[in-house]
């Protein structure tokens, strides 16, 4: 099997998944209008997490956390809430008809992760509507701060039933940020009603954000949003890629929204549940960060994209491999990629394989760093020696293994294999 045979089977496993996405009601575009090369060109001081997270001004500090999911967990009461929206991804959560009228112990149970040794250093709250559930929030902020002296705490809300007395119990109890969603009408504009409470907040606690997805078709309405925001004195806005949660199919289709094509970087089961991103929100939230620069805003602008939210799976899968030496030592043609969190080799096959074991050899690498499949066949090595290799057999075509460490049947971990590409420049 040479390369192209090889890369097939990834291709398939593509292809399979957007025949399977399209059975839930929408059609993906026919061809991908914001290709995610064009992240490094955006108008933005910053784009990080391997081009997915890309922000100027101001950033909360439990959004750079997000994207490793260290020492930082959250938590909700229940998923009632007073809203409903059609984009709500929360009916994706397991059991979720149970926790819209069940009420879980919050505090209760950040007592027993601090008690197993879990440490924090960003909490946050979550629903539903955390509002509708004012003593069990106050009673979670005020163990968090107990049990996590400096731990940062944020809240999520619509703003609905954040009444000026829970607004001043927070504000005592040492919450750090609050983060209100701001919903577009149909009609264009803005829900008013959470805006006299972002003032009573700005007012109130050290920090202040609005959360929510860029919807396409409202370039000029968010624009007129952020402005007001900044006048307002709120200190930033997460401008989320928005997505379809394989639920209410004909809401979206009724806008006109698609699927955005080549929905992920590397197709794989995710936890996120916030569904499939869809066409043309990234481009308008790369034009939301040039407008917020060139008119001179004070607010930090922040565009989280899907992709920027399932970094934080990856690297927990992949952790092992540089807490663990003796597995690391195990897989060590092996690298962990800073950039995005895969582990990574350089690879070749078929005919290629003799000559670039040949060319291993002659630059030194250990046996123990290469590894080498007869089934395939291929051979597989660090990527840091891919470019001796190239210039030792420029006829080789080589690639690059992108790989997912996975619970095995019996528990153990393993390594596994969910992508193969080129090797060129950007991913050697």
């Amino acid at each position: 099997m040479d390369f192209d045979g090889y890369a097939a089977a990834f291709d398939e496993v593509a292809r399979d998944f957007e025949k399977a996405a399209v059975q839930f009601g929408l059609p993906f575009e026919e061809g991908e209008a914001a290709p995610r090369a064009l992240r490094s060109q955006a108008a933005c001081e910053h784009c990080e997490n391997g081009g997915a997270s890309l922000w100027s001004g101001w950033i909360s500090p439990a959004c750079k956390a997000c994207r490793t999911g260290e020492e930082t967990a959250t938590f909700f009461a229940s998923l009632a809430c007073t809203r409903s929206c059609y984009f709500c991804f929360n009916p994706n959560q397991e059991d979720y008809e149970y926790h819209r009228t069940h009420v879980r112990d919050m505090a209760g149970e950040l007592r027993q992760a601090h008690a197993s040794g879990a440490r924090f250093r960003h909490l946050a709250v979550t629903g539903g509507e955390p509002c509708l559930h004012q003593p069990e929030v106050l009673d979670f902020l005020r163990v968090a701060k107990e049990l996590y002296p400096g731990v940062h705490v944020r809240m999520y809300t619509s703003g609905d039933g954040l009444d000026d007395g829970f607004l001043q119990a927070l504000a005592a109890g040492g919450l750090d940020e609050v983060r209100f969603s701001a919903k577009p009408a149909d009609g264009g504009g803005f829900d008013r009603a959470p805006f006299d409470r972002m003032a009573a907040a700005v007012a109130a606690l050290p920090d202040v954000m609005v959360e929510m997805p860029v919807v396409p078709g409202t370039l000029q309405d968010m624009k007129g949003l952020l402005r007001r925001l900044d006048a307002e004195g709120v200190r930033g806005i997460n401008l989320l890629e928005f997505c379809f949660p394989l639920a209410n199919a004909e809401a979206f289709a009724s806008r006109g929204f698609r699927l955005r094509k080549n929905p992920y970087v590397i197709p794989y089961n995710y936890w996120y549940a916030g569904g499939l991103p869809v066409a043309g929100s990234e481009s308008e939230g790369l034009a939301l960060l040039a407008f917020a620069r060139e008119a001179g805003l004070s607010l930090g602008v922040h565009y989280c994209s899907l992709d920027n939210k399932h970094t934080g799976q990856i690297f927990q899968q992949n952790k092992l491999f540089n807490l663990d030496a003796r597995f690391r030592k195990a897989h060590a043609w092996l690298d962990f990629d800073a950039a995005d969190y895969f582990l990574k080799c350089a690879k070749a096959f078929g005919d290629d394989v003799a000559p670039v074991r040949a060319a291993l050899e002659g630059l030194g690498v250990e046996a123990e760093r290469v590894s080498l499949d007869s089934d395939i066949p291929s051979v597989a090595f660090p990527r840091e020696f891919a470019r001796g290799v190239q210039e030792r057999v420029p006829q080789a075509e080589l690639g690059i293994g992108w790989n997912v460490v996975e619970p095995g049947s019996d528990g153990a971990p393993y390594v596994r294999e969910v992508a193969l590409s080129r090797l060129d420049g950007a991913s050697a």
